[in-house]
C-alpha cells in the first residue's frame, strides 16, 4: 500500500483576486452580433443549470473559465474549452495525494 503525507496549509490572509472578472470585456469577433445563442461574460454567469443538454463553448482557461466549464459539465452541458496556449491542469485529488 502506498504511503502519503497529509499537508495542512494555514495563512494569516486570504486574497480573492477576482477584480478583472467584474469588468466585462467581450472582444469584437466577426459574426458575434448575429450569433443566435447566448453570449455570457464571467461577470454575469450564474449557473450551468439552464444549459443542460446544450453545446457550450467556454473561452479561456483561467480560474473562472475552468470553474464554469466544470459547473456546465456537472449540469449536463456538452462543454468545450478553447485556450490560446498550453495549460497545465491538476485536480484537487492530485494535490491531496501528492507525496513530498
Amino acid at each position: 500500500m502506498a504511503k502519503s503525507t497529509i499537508v495542512r496549509f494555514t495563512a494569516k490572509f486570504l486574497v480573492v483576486a477576482s477584480g478583472e472578472n467584474s469588468a466585462e470585456n467581450i472582444p469584437m469577433i466577426p459574426g458575434l452580433h448575429s450569433f443566435p445563442g447566448d453570449v455570457v461574460h464571467s461577470s454575469s454567469y450564474k449557473s450551468g443549470k439552464s444549459y443542460s443538454g446544450m453545446n457550450v463553448l467556454v473561452i479561456g482557461s483561467g480560474n473562472p473559465g475552468m470553474e464554469f466549464a466544470y459547473d456546465l459539465a456537472a449540469y449536463g452541458a456538452n462543454t468545450s474549452v478553447i485556450i490560446r496556449s498550453p495549460v497545465c491542469t491538476r485536480t484537487i485529488y492530485y494535490f491531496l495525494t501528492w507525496k513530498h
